[in-house]
């Protein structure tokens, strides 16, 4: 492969490459070595001289956006998963049924949220994002339970703490699962 020396050109591959930021690294490197291919096959057959003329073989090319989008097309974007976003789930689901014993609102918002992130993550399958999702099931009955119980009888009744248990063990012991299975995943 040629390398491409005229200012407007390589400030052109410098334009795609930045546009072309989001693509894979493999899509990007091939995109940039097919423009840089058709750049040096555009100066062979015709010498570029003057900036009129290699404007000229650019503005042929097109639009660098215009072909950074065209090469979005078809291709999975996969963003990078932090380790926040791998461990929020699994802190979330077991820590929701404890929030619901103090407040049912930020107990209702913890499983949401847990379970939302459980399923935004990519390194769990289908059917454990599913296992994860049932095993968060108790918090909603404990958290309705623990209206009812609290409204009736109080805030610190022996029926509240039979309904905060099982919605702390049950997802804590479905994080370990899906921790346990994370780690197994190929990165």
């Amino acid at each position: 492969m040629k390398t491409i020396e005229h200012p407007l050109a390589v400030a052109y591959l410098e334009t795609v490459a930045r546009e072309a930021a989001a693509l894979g690294p493999e899509r990007r490197d091939e995109l940039l070595a097919d423009l840089t291919e058709h750049l040096a096959v555009a100066f062979a057959e015709q010498p570029a001289r003057d900036e009129a003329e290699v404007k000229a073989v650019l503005d042929r090319l097109g639009d660098p956006r215009v072909i950074v989008a065209t090469a979005r097309e078809g291709e999975t974007v996969a963003l990078p998963v932090g380790k926040w976003h791998s461990l929020a789930p699994l802190i979330l689901l077991p820590v929701a049924g404890l929030l619901g014993g103090f407040s049912l609102v930020l107990g209702g918002i913890a499983m949401i949220a847990g379970v939302v992130l459980l399923w935004a993550a990519p390194q769990w399958s289908r059917r454990d994002k599913a296992i994860g999702t049932v095993a968060a099931l108790p918090v909603p009955v404990a958290l309705v339970g623990m209206a009812f119980t609290s409204a009736a009888t109080g805030p610190l009744d022996s029926g509240l703490l039979a309904l905060v248990v099982p919605s702390v063990l049950i997802p804590a012991a479905a994080s370990v699962y899906l921790f346990r299975v994370g780690r197994r995943m190929p990165s």
